[in-house]
Parts: structure tokens; sequence; C-alpha cells
């Protein structure tokens, strides 16, 4: 049974100053992320838009993410932080320690990051995090950060067969679930006083918390940039969250983009 999801509902949980102080729920959109790029482009800093399902859901690198209805949390944020984006390279790090932390205190399980974006729980994605900037000021800084957040409730893997080594959701392995009212609460509630910190450039204590949830770090990866794929192993993070690894030749590399996958049979190659 799918619980209801209400303003209401989503208010009474919560705690902050300026997000979700203002939200709207569609019963049904293509995309949150992409409703808030073409219709609320007044929408204030903090306006959280929710959807009881997705059409068009998007994830990183043009990848559709499945939005059945009331299976999932799909919610996106808008944030006017009027900074350089080069101090703002940690809001998806951010977004993804936030959904860490809420998860944790509400169902009591310790999810891991993938670097960057998604978030594993049983060695599943449960949760993937979309950030886009829109439109330009006249000082050559985005106007707004759209940050969306998807997160799997429930995920039936008979309906999607080709996902179902890959995606799973909660229910997996919490047998009481929060509300998705609750979770959002607890998402903009954690959410806050971190980007709150990143505005001030305080960012230290976030880059531990990211760092300490990475599950790639020492781990042998194949590195996938869109161009090569080559294998390498995790070694740190920059203060930027960009990832480095050093490739089997002993070279190093500093990520900014693409993606890694955790190699299960690797060899000895840690060690080299």
């Amino acid at each position: 049974m799918y619980d209801l999801l209400t303003a209401a509902q989503i208010t009474a949980d919560l705690h902050t100053k300026r997000l979700g102080r203002t939200l709207t729920i569609l019963p049904c959109t293509d995309s949150t992320n992409t409703q808030l790029k073409t219709g609320y482009m007044d929408a204030p800093e903090g306006f959280v838009l929710l959807a009881e399902q997705q059409t068009a859901g998007r994830g990183r690198l043009g990848r559709q993410f499945v939005s059945p209805k009331g299976d999932g949390l799909y919610l996106s944020l808008v944030l006017r932080p009027q900074r350089a984006p080069e101090q703002l390279s940690l809001l998806t790090p951010l977004a993804a320690v936030a959904v860490c932390e809420a998860i944790e205190t509400l169902c009591r399980v310790s999810p891991s990051i993938k670097w960057v974006n998604d978030i594993l729980l049983a060695d599943h994605k449960i949760c993937g995090i979309l950030t886009e900037s829109c439109g330009f000021s006249s000082g050559g800084c985005p106007d707004r950060y759209i940050v969306g957040i998807g997160l799997n409730l429930r995920f039936d893997r008979t309906a999607y067969p080709e996902l179902a080594s890959i995606a799973g959701g909660l229910s997996d392995t919490v047998p009481k679930l929060p509300t998705r009212a609750q979770l959002t609460a607890a998402i903009l509630n954690a959410f806050e006083p971190w980007y709150d910190a990143l505005l001030t450039g305080d960012t230290a204590a976030l880059q531990g918390a990211y760092r300490a949830r990475l599950g790639c770090l020492g781990q042998a990866v194949t590195v996938h940039t869109g161009t090569a794929s080559y294998p390498a192993i995790c070694t740190d993070l920059t203060a930027e969250g960009n990832l480095i690894v050093r490739d089997l030749h002993g070279t190093q590399h500093i990520l900014q983009a693409g993606e890694i996958r955790i190699r299960k049979d690797a060899d000895d190659s840690r060690s080299r």
C-alpha cells in the first residue's frame, strides 16, 4: 500500500528555515528537474517540487530513472547560492550525504555512496542524484541550481528485469518503511545545515562525511570516461570532491566526470 504524500505531512516534520517551506506535489510529470527548468523559473530558493510518478525521470549521462507511481520519492530542489561554480563543486556530494543521513536516522541502516551521485544499499542502487545549473547572470554564474533526488522505497524486479541486478529499494533491507513525507523532511533537514556550511566555505566536515560513506576508496575499479575505459585503484578524493585513481601503470588521474564500477574479481593489482 502506498502512503499519502501531502504538504502538511512534510511540513509537520520540517525543521528548516528555507528548504521545503514552499513546495508543490504533482500527481504525475515527465521529470521534476525538467519541470523546474521550464515552468518554475521564478521559484524561490528552497522551493521543492515533488511528483507521485515520473514518466521520463532522468539520471546522469542521459540515463532514465524508473519512477513508478507511489514506489519512490521523486523530488527536485531549487537553490540560488550566488556563488561561483567552482565554490559549489560539493553540491552533489552534499545531497548524497543528506540522503544517507536521512536513511540512517529513519531506517537504522547504513547506505554507501558510489562516486559521485548514487546511493547503494546491499550493493544495489536505491537512489540517484542529478544536479543541474540553469540560466546565467551577467556575471557568468548560474542563476539557480536544481538538485533532483530519486529514491526507491520499493523496486519491482519482475517489472524491470533488465535492472534486477543493479537496482533495489529500501524495502529490500528495511522491514518497516518510513513514509515518503518523513523521508522528504529528513532529507531537507539534513541538507540545509550542510548547504549553509558550503556557502561559507566551511567544507571540511562535509568532505569527511562524504568520504566516510564512499565505498570505493582503496578498491579496484574500472573507470569509464566516455572515450576510454581502464582498470585502476581508487586512492583518494580532492577537496572539490573529484576522485583520484591510479591506473595499473602507476599513473594518477583526477576524475571530474565519468563513472566507476568496482571490480569484484580484481587480482592483486591493488598492491602495484
